[in-house]
């Protein structure tokens, strides 16, 4: 499961967020997974629901995952179609097209707790 191994970067990237922005703690953040990325969702959630219980840091931290629903462009008619990598334009049935939207695995936001000045 590569899920576990792509949550464990995603703890050090937000401690290492964590320190330089000089929060207390990381009280939300929000990661985009693309329906083509590979990485299955519910896989990823679960790893990320261990691996906090090794971070006292990261504790009481929520994760909200965002699915982002693949989608294309044609290259010969322009139209923007959902689909796989294997779909045809519904409009001309070409197969030559675009990837817009599917692929990402990205940290999106990060909401913390800092100290009052």
């Amino acid at each position: 499961m590569h899920e576990a191994g792509l949550v464990a970067a995603l703890a050090e990237e937000l401690l290492r967020l964590k320190e330089r922005e000089g929060a207390q703690r990381v009280l939300r953040f929000t990661v985009e997974i693309g329906e083509l990325s590979g990485v299955d969702p519910e896989a990823f959630r679960w790893a990320y629901e261990i691996l906090r219980e090794m971070y006292a840091e990261l504790k009481e931290t929520e994760m909200i995952l965002d699915l982002v629903p693949a989608r294309f462009r044609c290259k010969i008619c322009g139209r923007e179609f959902p689909g796989d990598y294997f779909s045809l334009c519904p409009g001309c049935q070409s197969p030559e097209k675009t990837l817009l939207s599917g692929e990402e695995l990205t940290l999106r936001e990060v909401e913390f707790e800092v100290a009052d000045v």
